[in-house]
C-alpha cells in the first residue's frame, strides 16, 4: 500500500496521508496529551492504528516510516483484521513505551 501526502481533515488534524486508490487514511493528529498516529478506512474516523506519540515529537518521523514500511506491501484491499495482523505485539493501541523497539526495528521483527 502506497500513500500520498492530502490535505489534513478533522480526523488528521497535523498530517494526513491518502492510499494511491483512496481506501485508507493515516496520519497525525494533536490532542491534550501530544500527538497520535491513526489510520482508517477513508472518510471515517481511524480505528485500525491508534500510536500515542505523546509528547515525544522527534519520533513522529521514524515512526510514520515504520509503520508505512510495514504497510507497503498490503494490498489496499485489506482488511481491518490484516492490518492488525501487522502489528500482533501490540493490537490496535501499542504501547509505545513497550513496543517502540519492535516497531522500529522493522518488518521481520514479530
Amino acid at each position: 500500500m502506497t500513500f500520498q501526502r492530502a490535505n489534513p481533515n478533522a480526523n488528521y488534524r497535523v498530517l494526513r496521508l491518502l492510499s494511491a486508490g483512496g481506501q485508507w487514511e493515516i496520519g497525525f493528529s494533536d490532542y491534550a496529551r501530544g500527538l497520535r498516529l491513526r489510520m482508517g478506512r477513508a472518510g471515517r474516523p481511524p480505528a485500525v492504528i491508534d500510536f500515542c506519540l505523546g509528547e515525544k515529537t522527534k519520533l513522529c518521523p521514524p515512526v510514520l516510516l515504520a509503520v508505512l514500511d510495514r504497510l507497503a506491501p498490503v494490498p489496499e484491499s485489506a482488511t481491518t483484521a490484516e492490518i492488525d495482523a501487522l502489528f500482533p505485539w501490540a493490537g490496535t493501541k501499542p504501547d509505545l513505551d513497550s513496543h517502540l523497539a519492535r516497531l522500529l526495528a522493522g518488518p521481520e521483527v514479530r
